[in-house]
């Protein structure tokens, strides 16, 4: 074995195994809108369409209108607990 493939061949063997490694990072869930990035439909059927189960709070009362008229002033995910994933919308819509 010549003197530059020992040095180098351990390199190029932990560089392969940090790309397996990495690999799965990069293929993550899409990111999800946040608050105030889209109407509230949208981001109730994007989380919804990520397997979350939405819990809608409406910060003024239940609208009169519908939810594509409605923003969204926050986003909870963290009250997930096992597989079950489970997304607060706090939405608030025109009066």
């Amino acid at each position: 074995m010549s003197l530059m493939l020992r040095y180098f061949a351990p390199l190029f063997v932990s560089t392969g195994a940090a790309a397996v490694i990495a690999a799965p990072i990069a293929t993550a869930d899409p990111a999800l809108p946040g608050a105030g990035a889209e109407d509230a439909a949208s981001t109730i059927s994007a989380y919804e369409s990520a397997g979350y189960e939405t819990q809608i709070n409406y910060d003024s009362g239940v609208p009169d209108v519908d939810l594509s008229q409605c923003w969204v002033n926050s986003v909870d995910t963290n009250a997930s607990t096992g597989s079950l994933k489970t997304v607060y919308i706090d939405v608030e819509c025109p009066k």
